[in-house]
């Protein structure tokens, strides 16, 4: 039974673009297209340091056939299961299947509700899989990231920025973002959102933890700070 390749990703980041390759729609056949990365600009100030990065994982939704066919018309697509919800891990989300029920527990089980920052590079990757209840008539959505520490009604927005879709009309976003601790603040409570003219469409939750930078409490004195004491 050949997979099928949920949903189409891609993100464009800011003013300037880089083309690169990347696989795409037709990448079972030709293997080439085409992804965007570029800089991430935040609402009032630019985070150089937030990259958003396309990975363009596939096709638009294809239509089942052979065997699986009746079983997608009776319990639906996996955006119908998934609908509203954004889905975080530290790995990529699966974008191919061949049973709507595998393929939905495959992504919860692969969602974290917490990550933590990497200790040297004071970074972290995160993977997202966005599923919306109704097709998104627009190239164009916004990936936004809320402090939500202190509760949804004191939410603090961070940055938002634009994602695209692969085509109109798509239900599902796949897509990824690495983290800077100096941006986006380690042991606090974030969610996660992809908007569309001011409405959310699908959002989840995460805390990102660390470790803050431990201090010996020793002071070295260079020979010309001594010299200078004398």
């Amino acid at each position: 039974m050949d997979k099928q390749v949920l949903g189409r990703t891609g993100e464009r980041k800011g003013e300037k673009v880089a083309m690169v390759a990347a696989p795409s729609a037709a990448s079972t056949a030709s293997g080439a297209a085409t992804g965007m990365t570029g800089r991430a600009r935040s609402s009032g100030r630019r985070l150089t340091r937030l990259v958003l990065a396309g990975l363009l994982a596939g096709a638009a939704a294809l239509p089942l056939t052979g065997p699986s066919a009746p079983a997608y018309a009776k319990g639906g697509a996996p955006e119908d299961y998934l609908k509203g919800q954004l889905f975080i891990s530290d790995s990529s989300f699966p974008t191919r299947w061949s049973s709507v029920a595998d393929f939905v527990s495959r992504v919860k089980k692969n969602n974290k509700t917490s990550l933590t920052y990497d200790k040297k590079t004071k970074k972290l990757q995160v993977y997202y899989a966005a599923f919306f209840a109704q097709p998104v008539d627009d190239f164009q959505v916004n990936f936004a990231i809320y402090d939500i520490t202190n509760g949804m009604a004191s939410k603090v927005k961070k940055g938002s920025w634009e994602a695209f879709m692969g085509k109109k009309g798509e239900r599902v976003l796949f897509n990824s973002v690495e983290l800077d601790q100096e941006d986006i603040e380690m042991n606090k409570k974030y969610m996660f959102a992809i908007e569309r003219r001011g409405s959310i469409l699908a959002k989840g939750e995460l805390i990102l933890r660390g470790e803050a930078i431990k201090y010996s409490g020793k002071v070295d004195f260079t020979e010309e700070d001594t010299k200078k004491k004398e």
